[in-house]
């Protein structure tokens, strides 16, 4: 099937001479040269008829048409403006209009605004034209504003005269260590038509000499062009195209696999469903999949794409079973042509005219995730220009890249035409300088090991790293690549490491990043706590560092074996210690700055802090639970000869009687709830009663050994459940009991001050007076009365208040 394939992609520069002698015979051939879209003949006859008869407007700008359309830019913008001066009568509108299209081919995008503001400015432009004005308007003030921000980090060049011809050369990669592209030849293949036209060839370059044929894939007498290898090495995919007029051509994509003796098949014709009916086939890429398939991208204007050419992808296999074309989410309604999908960023690369464009055709990259496109990103200037820009592939994981352009520079076909040359883009290097100091004294710091690492999430080289040794310096340089995150790190014997970030998204304007990293010296703070008055080591205490106030730096506690915390201050210059322990009055420290200046890394600070006492008032209230009936049940006795303690431990032992006796009539959730609430009591109320009275008794020694004098106050209450006269003096025994536990503690150490009246134990014994209303007193009802929670609960001695007669 023949199409139409587009002249831009595959560029056909074609004149004959006529022997004509008159201006009408000038002007028919070149009518008719324009319906054959053969503007190049068409230009040769208009400017016959302009060297007859110069003063025909409407011919220079038929002449002007006839240039745009080849590409002639600067001669079109002759004559175009020729057109436009000499225009009095304003026969010509659409001529400032293409004057203006002109201008901005050529990069003159001030002068095409001017020009664009006039013609929508004319009372004589329909509204779709004013609109379409207005839109290459913006698009000239957007590339304006691209010029002022270029690429620092690319460098453009044009491949030698090896591979360049006057012909277009375009569509470059490299395969196997060879550079394989297309190339229009002057050759003698059998054409018929006079002069003879070119025909495109597949070549071959070893490293920049001159191309070529490439025997496997050529055909003597039609045009092959753009070669399309699968990374492994085992399918090609190319275009088999013959003239079908003056300038069209029609083209089919084949396909050709590698043979098990390593010779590639016969190439064969894709099906129908890519090589559509009447439509424009070309520019073919393939990719391999994750499940071992292939994918073809190319570009086609079959029917159910967006408009023009657009960019379609399809499966197939290495045998050469290809599944139905896909048409892709970012093509546009205008063109969008030469695919290359890059594998090892995933990202496919295209150029456009549907985007917003310098000019032309335009390279554009969009990047996938889990196989959805996103966002088609603009590839900045000097890569993409004013003219065409085209068949970008990216080498070696994106470290380079060919394209093709016929931007000024190219080739010329003749004295203003620039065919379809050949360009490589490199970038810059981006040199990393990272250097080390300490943190306290900013002095550099040598024999230090830096690490760079990639590090970002969607990279395929993430995790990869590089380690340099500083030896006598401070610093060390690394290569980086471009559009990568890296993390630095620096690492010294007996300093802490510094890590930062750089990226190379953004080159930097000598192709020079510097890295300042500052170690920490490794300085340990230990600090032992002591009590102020026995001046023995103390546990339990919280250690807080601050650097500025209300600003906590480090905080630990001793423990409960040791009274010693470690703390890293190698990276401040001064800072605050403060000690803190329930009961104790807080201690501050100050540790300045002249004693952190003759500390080297690795040494060790030491620092003692010494608590004191706080009023006794500050371990209080404490709360001391009984058994039903004790101490010493059924007596009638004011006192007791059992300690607290004592009472307590048996207390205890009847957890599980009492659990048990009070929720046997209960089921479901009320005897899970009554289970758990005297679970609680036994296992924490108890407890802690406990806890808090010891803690009470270890330092009412320090106070007394101080010289105070004091006076501590106890209550206690009963349930109701004996006759008021019992109760009262149950609750005596159980204030007995508290006084013998402290008489006891420490092997009697408040005997000699209960007995010289430095310690007091004044009594408040309340019987069943305080007790609750709802708790039962029925002696018939023991689960109420004795074993329930609200009866427990009763049945207590309280330490409320410490009254201070000596300090």
């Amino acid at each position: 099937m023949t199409m139409k394939f587009p002249l831009l992609m595959l560029t056909i520069f074609y004149s004959c001479i006529l022997n004509a002698q008159t201006p009408s015979a000038y002007e028919n051939a070149a009518e008719s040269a324009v319906k054959s879209r053969d503007y190049y003949s068409a230009m040769q006859y208009y400017g016959k008829v302009l060297e007859m008869e110069p003063q025909r407007l409407e011919v220079s700008f038929q002449y002007a048409d006839a240039a745009r359309e080849y590409g002639a830019y600067r001669q079109a913008e002759t004559y175009y403006e020729k057109t436009v001066a000499e225009d009095y009568l304003g026969k010509f509108p659409e001529a400032t209009f293409r004057l203006a299209t002109t201008k901005k081919s050529l990069g003159k995008y001030d002068e095409a605004i001017d020009l664009y503001q006039r013609y929508i400015a004319s009372d004589k432009v329909s509204s779709q034209f004013r609109e379409l004005a207005k839109q290459d308007m913006e698009q000239c003030e957007w590339a304006l504003e691209k010029l002022t921000v270029p690429d620092e980090s690319m460098v453009v060049q044009r491949l030698s005269d090896e591979i360049n011809t006057n012909e277009s050369d375009f569509g470059a990669t490299m395969f196997n260590g060879k550079m394989y592209y297309s190339s229009f030849r002057m050759e003698k293949w059998g054409d018929k038509n006079y002069p003879a036209r070119p025909i495109s060839k597949i070549m071959e370059s070893i490293e920049g000499q001159t191309g070529q044929n490439a025997p496997f894939l050529n055909s003597e007498k039609k045009h092959t062009a753009h070669s399309a290898f699968s990374l492994d090495g085992n399918v090609i995919v190319f275009n088999y195209c013959e003239y079908t007029g003056i300038t069209s051509v029609g083209c089919e994509l084949y396909f050709s696999g590698k043979q098990s003796n390593g010779q590639w098949s016969a190439p064969v014709k894709l099906p129908a469903t890519i090589n559509a009916p009447d439509a424009t086939v070309s520019q073919p890429n393939v990719s391999i999949t994750h499940d071992g398939y292939y994918e073809l991208y190319f570009s086609s204007n079959a029917e159910g794409g967006k408009g023009g050419l657009d960019i379609w992808k399809a499966k197939f296999s290495a045998a050469g079973n290809f599944g139905k074309p896909e048409n892709l989410s970012i093509n546009t309604e205008q063109d969008d042509a030469t695919p290359f999908f890059d594998a090892s960023s995933q990202t496919l690369y295209f150029s456009t005219k549907g985007l917003l464009t310098l000019g032309g055709y335009d390279i554009y990259k969009v990047n996938t995730e889990k196989g959805l496109f996103k966002s088609p990103e603009h590839l900045s200037f000097p890569l993409n220009s004013s003219y065409d820009d085209l068949y970008f592939a990216p080498q070696d994981k994106g470290e380079w890249a060919y394209f093709s352009s016929n931007r000024s520079g190219s080739n010329l076909l003749d004295e203003s035409v620039c065919c379809y040359d050949i360009y490589q883009l490199n970038w810059k290097p981006i040199n990393l300088d990272a250097s080390a100091f300490s943190l306290l004294s900013e002095e550099p710091l040598d024999k230090v090991t830096f690490t760079v690492t990639i590090v970002e999430e969607d990279d395929d080289e993430k995790g990869k790293e590089e380690s340099r040794f500083s030896q006598e310096k401070n610093n060390a340089a690394f290569p980086l690549a471009r559009a990568k995150k890296y993390r630095v790190i620096a690492q010294k014997e007996n300093y802490l490491p510094d890590t930062t970030y750089v990226t190379t998204y953004i080159y930097p304007t000598d192709g020079q990043l510097k890295s300042k990293l500052y170690l920490v010296p490794k300085i340990d703070l230990l600090v032992n706590t002591f009590h102020q008055w026995s001046k023995d080591p103390l546990m339990d205490v919280r250690i807080r560092l601050y650097e500025l106030p209300n600003v906590i730096a480090d905080e630990k506690e001793t423990g409960e074996k040791g009274n010693q915390t470690s703390h890293q201050v190698g990276g401040k210059r001064k800072f605050s210690i403060i000690a803190e322990k329930e009961g104790f009055i807080s201690d501050t420290l100050l540790v300045s700055e002249e004693e952190f200046r003759d500390l080297v890394a690795g040494s060790t600070l030491k620092r003692n802090v010494f608590l004191a006492p706080a009023f006794m008032s500050a371990y209080l209230p404490i709360v001391l639970f009984f058994d039903n009936d004790q101490p010493d049940a059924r007596s009638r006795a004011n006192t007791t000869l059992l300690s607290y303690d004592q009472t307590l431990d048996r207390y205890r032992a009847r957890k599980d009687l009492f659990i048990e006796t009070y929720t046997k009539s209960l089921e479901g959730e009320a005897k899970e709830k009554a289970v758990a609430q005297l679970t609680n009591f036994f296992d924490e109320d108890l407890k802690n009663g406990q806890t808090k009275l010891e803690t009470f008794a270890s330092n009412l020694d320090l106070f007394l050994q101080n010289g105070s004098a004091l006076e501590i106050m106890v209550k206690a209450f009963a349930s109701p459940l004996a006759k008021p006269e019992y109760n009262m003096a149950l609750t005596n025994r159980r204030i007995a009991s508290v006084r013998n536990y402290l008489r006891k503690y420490g092997n009697g150490i408040f005997e000699q001050y209960l007995r010289n009246g430095q310690l007091k134990v004044s009594m408040l014994p309340l019987g069943e007076t305080e007790s609750s209303k709802t708790v039962s007193d029925s002696s018939k009802d023991k689960r109420s009365s004795i074993f329930s929670i609200e009866a427990s609960i009763e049945r207590r001695a309280e330490i409320l208040e410490v009254k201070l007669f000596k300090n």
